[in-house]
């Protein structure tokens, strides 16, 4: 099973890949406009290999397990309209491959992870103790939570990636339950950084797609967009510091475009496209039903359409002059 990343920066039109390959008869994706952010995510699986392989500790590394756990529960709402029903129950799975072993035993941090009834019981049972008689009082080691247990983990980084390569997989799956040759997954990787997320993820390529920052500066403001800065000086330095490069991957994994190359060149960006993951044309079944350049030409050129931001476009000319779109 082949998989298609599409990635931006905010509000840059990675959709434009996500609706394009939502034309194909071969490709498989989740919900319109659900994200699947579990690899660069804090908590997420670029988290657990630094606490599990980079920085492993007798503590930190169980933690981070279970901490992965919460995250899990915390975005299963979003991510089964992606992975299905079957979300948890894979998380729990991953987490048990990483462990060597589970044994009974927490320390201070597991306490934190524990829902606002059970920290607050053992808050008054700390409390309680520190006033009672020193005959009676329980000391504090005190095992108050006797059903908790830790994982102990022991991992080298060939053993972990095979590892989450196995999870990612099983997760793809549920996305394509008809076994089609492709699967989208948006927003997966972080486009400053794609090398050390690709290793995550078995026959991968990566689509990033950038878009001119006059046209995110006014449709974030447009739309209310509260991730991005208001002040245009500001903006333009979020905007160049969010595009410096970590890591790169060859061509033959990663291909960039913008949002305007695919709308103002949709024939020639297209193929690209396609070329790159290796799709045929064939099976673009539903063409311009989901992508249709007609249609999103409105989203470009925002800042001709109104002077309230002439200021701010001004600022944004002056310094981001090699970030703009040329236009033909």
């Amino acid at each position: 099973m082949k998989k298609i990343a599409c990635v931006g920066y905010h509000a840059t039109g990675a959709g434009v890949i996500d609706d394009l390959f939502r034309e194909f008869d071969n490709v498989a994706q989740g919900m319109y406009e659900v994200e699947t952010r579990l690899l660069q995510d804090p908590d997420g699986i670029s988290d657990l290999e630094y606490y599990l392989v980079d920085n492993p500790h007798r503590l930190n590394s169980g933690y981070a397990l279970k901490r992965y756990l919460k995250y899990a529960g915390n975005t299963a709402r979003s991510y089964r309209h992606i992975f299905g029903k079957r979300w948890m129950e894979l998380a729990e799975e991953y987490v048990n491959a990483l462990a060597k072993f589970t044994f009974p035993g927490y320390w201070h941090g597991d306490i934190w992870l524990l829902n606002s009834f059970w920290k607050n019981v053992h808050t008054f049972r700390r409390g309680l103790a520190k006033l009672s008689p020193a005959c009676i009082r329980k000391p504090s080691y005190y095992n108050y939570f006797p059903w908790l247990n830790s994982y102990h983990v022991d991992l080298t980084r060939e053993q972990f990636l095979t590892i989450t390569q196995d999870y990612m997989e099983k997760l793809c799956r549920e996305v394509n339950p008809e076994n089609r040759e492709f699967v989208v997954l948006d927003q997966l990787i972080s486009p400053a950084n794609p090398a050390r997320y690709a290793r995550y993820v078995r026959d991968l390529k990566i689509i990033i797609v950038d878009r001119d920052p006059r046209d995110v500066y006014i449709h974030q403001l447009n739309h209310k967009d509260h991730v991005l800065p208001v002040d245009p000086e500001q903006f333009c330095i979020v905007y160049r510091d969010n595009r410096k490069t970590v890591s790169q991957l060859p061509e033959e994994d990663c291909l960039s475009v913008t949002f305007e190359q695919m709308i103002y060149h949709y024939d020639e960006y297209v193929k690209r496209v396609l070329d790159f993951v290796g799709i045929s044309e064939e099976h673009h079944v539903r063409k311009k039903q989901f992508f249709d350049p007609d249609r999103s030409i409105r989203n470009t050129k925002l800042w001709e359409k109104t002077d309230k931001y002439r200021e701010a476009v001004a600022i944004i000319e002056k310094e981001l002059p090699d970030m703009l779109h040329q236009f033909e």
